[in-house]
């Protein structure tokens, strides 16, 4: 990815208010890369009209209006499993392939009101059930760490897509859902944060449900801060999900602590067969350096954590049977052409919707429900999952207690696609969500945070879990636990960044041309050597400033005729007020620092709205000889030019 679009959400604001960057060239940069980076596969949609409206109108806010939002110009990715209105949500499965929501989920609701500008829907497995993101109808997700064509690796899963969206630089934040482990898997192996929050903290409302009382929205970023923000402006309680924490939520402010007073646990049960010796090398490693920089570090017992993940594999597919039986080929979803019975359309419509992986959790989630095993399976993993929470709760508020559990993501680098899809999807998932589903179904946080990266050059991460409803705690203790990590281990997460952005700015593209120009020329810089380079890596760069100044000079020429034509119909002071106001409003803008690729999109809107205001005047003016129809006219010209 090029500087531009491996910035921070901090960084990013502050270019905005530098004018070395605004919300449009932005957006059009993380297109840009989107499709570039298309062979990774990471969106099954690409909303190419609705970013640059979104672009559009966070630009507005900026420079005109001044009343910018958390995320004004943020760029992010929606897992393709969370409704938004008139955008297809599919789950990458056939049997939602055509199905558009009429409503927005909170979570994105919520992000737009924050300003967030919408890239696309990212990929993932169908229905959210896998841990590799290769069971998709639209095809696998490649890891950006190494995707060649003969022995490429996974993305991890299931948030894959969105992972591997803002890994690649394509959005500054991603969407995904966490039911065990689904966010921080991807996260680790893509090599940025992923958080998975306390459950209740934010709303499921218009997430397609996979286990109701494990998912959790989860978030992904490429810092710990900027995941922290997006979870300020999503976070909350919420009257369409009963499950939310009714509780007001207080934003999250990272602060300095001192780490010799955090209590760090490292579980025992944690050292598990299968751990890659580099994983536990990196785990021993940063245990060793907090200890030296005076954090507590102690062995901690989390007994029931061996039967956890037959528990999880219960418990999932009980309800997974439950809430895919609403597919039933009827009410909205693939309908087959079988009508011979209600059942046989049930059953056509179910096998040609489902693939393998689903149709194999519903069978097994089926036969743990029967009445003869429910009591011996469903209730029995029920009642283990109340002693895996107690583990933790113990552990967090005993006499011994400690504050954070640090542990390893996944067990391994991300292994090669052809490695992965030679087991079967079921012990795929035992084995790489093994360290993150415990904390799904005790319903604490958890964050996952990059390393350092493994002899094959791939991300390794760690994760710390806290007790519930301590996000905020969490955050800001792995936040500074990270930042007072010796120079040897910042080095390795240095790698993982400078990886992310090794293309000098000069290097990247005429738009990044014409943003470094439009820097020069709101600072007033006389570098005319610097600006000739530029011109010359650009030849069409003059060109297109003189189209858009001729642009400006008609739109002027044709409010002044608006002007002229208003005044001869009805010249009161209150038309010339009116008029006068538009022009200041047009200066105004013409004036805008703006760079010159981003001034067009703003252009042709303002054009296109006077041609149709002038349009409906003259229609008005041409029924009308009175004052009354004349002030009509001046009132549509006005609503319309806003």
């Amino acid at each position: 990815m090029n500087k531009l679009t491996s910035y921070t959400i901090k960084e990013i604001h502050k270019a905005y208010r530098d004018k070395f960057l605004t919300p449009t060239s932005f957006v059009d940069l993380c297109l840009q890369k989107a499709k570039q980076a298309s062979e990774l596969n990471a969106f099954v949609t690409i909303t190419n009209e609705i970013a640059e409206n979104h672009g559009i109108e966070s630009e507005k806010r900026f420079y005109i209006d001044r009343k910018f939002k958390e995320l004004d110009g943020i760029t992010i990715g929606i897992k393709d499993n969370f409704c938004t209105s008139f955008i297809p949500t599919t789950c990458a499965s056939e049997m939602l392939r055509n199905f558009t929501p009429a409503y927005d989920a909170t979570v994105y609701a919520r992000l737009r009101a924050a300003g967030a500008c919408l890239i696309g829907k990212c990929n993932l497995d169908e229905f959210a059930m896998g841990s590799g993101t290769i069971d998709s109808i639209f095809g696998p997700t490649r890891n950006p760490w190494s995707y060649d064509e003969s022995n490429w690796r996974i993305a991890g899963g299931s948030s894959g897509g969105s992972a591997v969206a803002v890994s690649s630089g394509s959005c500054v934040a991603a969407i995904g859902s966490d039911t065990g482990g689904s966010t921080r898997n991807p996260a680790a192996l893509c090599g940025i944060v992923g958080l998975k929050p306390t459950y209740g903290l934010v709303s499921r409302y218009g997430l397609i449900p996979l286990v109701n009382s494990m998912d959790v929205p989860g978030i992904l970023a490429r810092t710990v801060e900027d995941v922290a923000k997006v979870l300020n402006c999503i976070a909350g309680p919420d009257h369409l999900d009963s499950t939310t924490i009714k509780d007001e939520y207080i934003p999250i402010e990272i602060k300095d602590i001192d780490l010799s007073k955090v209590r760090i646990g490292i579980p025992k049960e944690y050292y598990c067969e299968g751990m890659s010796n580099e994983v536990i090398d990196t785990w021993k490693l940063v245990t060793d350096l907090l200890e030296k920089e005076n954090a507590v570090v102690k062995s901690v017992s989390l007994p029931y954590t061996s039967v956890s993940i037959a528990v999880y594999s219960i418990l999932n597919q009980c309800e997974v049977a439950s809430n895919m039986s609403r597919y039933d080929g009827l009410e909205f979803g693939l309908r087959t052409n079988e009508i011979y019975s209600t059942e046989e359309l049930y059953a056509s419509s179910r096998l040609q919707g489902f693939n393998n992986v689903v149709r194999s959790r519903i069978l097994t989630g089926n036969y743990f429900l029967l009445t003869r095993n429910y009591d011996k399976y469903f209730i029995k993993a029920l009642k283990l999952r109340r002693l895996i929470a107690n583990d933790f709760r113990n552990v967090f508020n005993g006499d011994d207690k400690v504050d954070l559990l640090l542990t390893p993501t996944t067990l391994t680098d991300a292994p090669t696609f052809e490695e992965f899809s030679g087991k079967h999807n079921r012990d795929q998932c035992a084995f790489q969500d093994f360290c993150t589903q415990p904390a799904n179904m005790a319903g604490i946080p958890a964050v996952s945070i990059p390393i350092r990266l493994s002899k094959n050059n791939l991300p390794l991460s760690l994760q710390l879990m806290g007790p519930s409803a301590s996000t905020t705690e969490v955050l800001t203790k792995l936040n500074v636990s990270i930042d007072a990590l010796p120079p040897k281990c910042q080095q390795h997460l240095s790698q993982i960044a400078k990886a992310q952005s090794e293309t000098d700015i000069e290097q990247i593209d005429s738009i990044a041309i014409s943003l470094h120009q439009s820097k020069l020329v709101s600072e007033q810089l006389n570098d005319e050597y610097e600006l000739l380079k530029l011109k010359q890596k650009d030849k069409q760069l003059q060109a297109k400033i003189d189209r858009n100044n001729k642009f400006m000079d008609k739109m002027r020429e044709e409010l002044d005729c608006s002007k002229s034509s208003l005044m001869q119909r009805n010249p009161n002071p209150e038309t010339i007020q009116e008029v006068t106001r538009q022009l200041k409003l047009k200066a105004k803008y013409s004036k805008l620092p703006v760079p010159e690729q981003a001034m067009p999109k703003s252009i042709v809107l303002l054009a296109e709205t006077l041609a149709s205001a002038k349009a409906e005047a003259a229609r008005l003016q041409s029924r009308a000889e009175d004052v009354k129809l004349a002030s009509e006219a001046r009132h549509t010209l006005s609503r319309l030019m806003r």
